[in-house]
């Protein structure tokens, strides 16, 4: 019987979904050994060109009631697949509090990071059943100034530090002299961040260097190893903030456009991209084609008083002629990006994707050391 070459069984283990290589570890020691491997790691999630999404399903006030959290796959002829129900811890409800708040805070190389309204945080891997709890952090005690909420008052980032083969979570804590000033900036902040590698929490020594600018975009995203929101200062400009999470340094750069609402701010296609909707109905959709060169920003596409509006940006085809995205009545489109025509994606398996919010995943081998979820 003729061996396979040791390089060529590893190239066919990178092609190989998740669950089978958790299987595969129980071969023999050195197929244990290369699977769990960091190199091995890191090189299946570059290999991994599956599309995904992760699906939060429901929105739930009073006592925590269990969110559900959906896997639903796009081919590479932009089939859905059935979506498949994920499991992922769940937080118990607190006796002394009327209302707590379950939220997905990223996904990031096959990572999600979950946290509640008491602050407990959670990382797990879906795809193996593996997952971390935080240690808890309290807010420093800042001159009894107030942190007005306990969602509107923090900003968190959850990403992957490449260079120090480290996940980290970010936490941007704003306090305010008083309740009429919470829309403006804020008069001081904190900056912590956490290292899953250190499994610790730590002051970012850079602590917040523009005191003039107020985050206002909903959410953040992640590219090239850096957290990005939109930022507005007091005098109404609006910027990019960023924050780098191997330096550990904030930065900023000028927008070469107006915005006047927001509708999206995240990836699509490996850019950063802008999707904005003016007073006249109209639509554009703006992406940075060479991460951090401010010139490089250019407008993918405008639908003049579009009837309908372009919501949450999900994925490119996999010809990047087109883009997958939601309209005002939550229906599921695809965009052709150069036709500047829609189709409506008819298919009972994205009933599911209408229901509240979606984000990025992949399937990835990271948290093998990680508590299991059952």
């Amino acid at each position: 019987m003729s061996i396979l070459p040791p390089d060529l069984i590893t190239e066919i283990l990178f092609l190989l979904p998740v669950k089978s290589l958790v299987r595969f570890q129980c071969v023999s020691k050195p197929w244990l050994a290369l699977i769990e491997d960091p190199d091995f790691i890191k090189k299946q999630i570059d290999t991994n060109k599956e599309r995904s999404f992760i699906v939060e399903t429901c929105m739930c006030w009073g006592y925590a009631h269990p969110k559900d959290y959906y896997l639903v796959k796009v081919s590479n002829e932009n089939v859905f697949g059935e979506p498949e129900k994920m499991l992922i811890p769940r937080f118990n409800p607190s006796e002394k509090l009327r209302c707590i708040r379950i939220s997905i805070l990223g996904s990031c190389n096959g990572l999600v990071c979950i946290r509640n309204d008491i602050f407990e945080i959670v990382i797990c891997n879906p795809s193996i059943q593996k997952h971390k709890k935080i240690p808890f952090e309290p807010v420093d005690d800042n001159n009894n100034k107030l942190v007005l909420d306990l969602n509107d008052g923090f900003s968190f980032g959850f990403g992957y530090d490449a260079v120090n083969n480290d996940f980290k979570v970010l936490r941007i804590v704003g306090f305010w002299e008083s309740s009429e000033m919470f829309r403006t900036p804020p008069t001081d902040v904190e900056v912590k961040i956490f290292s899953l590698k250190a499994n610790s929490w730590r002051r970012v020594e850079d602590q917040w260097p523009y005191k003039e600018l107020l985050i206002v975009s909903y959410h953040w995203a992640f590219i090239n190893g850096a957290f990005h929101w939109l930022a507005q200062s007091a005098t109404g400009a609006y910027t990019l903030l960023a924050f780098d999470l191997t330096t550990e340094k904030f930065r900023v750069q000028m927008l070469p456009f107006d915005i006047l609402s927001i509708a999206d701010f995240d990836v699509l296609g490996g850019s950063l991209c802008v999707a904005l909707h003016g007073e006249a109905g109209d639509c554009e959709v703006w992406t940075m084609k060479e991460y951090g060169v401010e010139s490089s920003w250019s407008r993918l596409w405008k639908l003049p008083e579009a009837p309908w509006q372009i919501g949450l940006l999900l994925v490119l085809s996999k010809d990047n002629k087109k883009a997958l995205t939601k309209d005002e009545l939550m229906r599921i489109l695809w965009y052709d990006i150069q036709k500047k025509t829609y189709e409506i994606v008819e298919n009972d398996h994205l009933d599911i994707l209408k229901n509240i919010w979606t984000m990025p995943y992949v399937e990835s081998l990271f948290l093998q050391d990680g508590d299991s979820d059952n």
